[in-house]
């Protein structure tokens, strides 16, 4: 969960900014938001008010958790499809590779097995901005 947190404030522009934002939060007490030796914890609301799009670290990694993928709604017009398409096929290529690579000696050992699920969520992730990218196409029928 630190490493999560360590994310967000990155995400957000460091600690200065996450001071901003969380006004009522010491800076020394941040530091310990982020340091796996300290036993600080920060607030669910403050994760909450730091999280937006671009911001995502923690919602990527309270869906793991859950046991699934973070997939924040897509944004942008016909250019969108395209580039979005070519990112399609490069994380298709990443993640092939990586599972190739995992199973070049005949199994898979666990730090393997994170590697590729990484891969697999990036590529899930951008397969769900592209559907969702063509399915507002269809928004323009709906009563026609």
């Amino acid at each position: 969960m630190k490493a999560a947190i360590a994310r967000l404030f990155s995400q957000v522009g460091g600690v200065k900014r996450v001071e901003v934002r969380l006004p009522h939060v010491r800076k020394t007490q941040l530091y310990g938001y982020t340091d796996p030796g300290d036993d600080a914890e920060i607030r669910f609301a403050d994760v909450a008010a730091l999280t937006q799009q671009n911001c995502d670290a923690a919602a990527e990694f309270l869906a793991h958790l859950a046991g699934g993928v973070f997939l924040p709604l897509p944004a942008g017009g016909d250019d969108e499809v395209s580039r979005l398409t070519g990112q399609v096929a490069r994380e298709s290529g990443e993640a092939i590779a990586a599972l190739l690579d995992a199973m070049s000696d005949g199994k898979i050992t666990p730090a393997e097995a994170r590697r590729v699920l990484g891969e697999i969520d990036d590529l899930m992730r951008v397969l769900a901005h592209l559907r969702g990218q063509v399915a507002s196409r269809l928004q323009d029928e709906v009563g026609a």
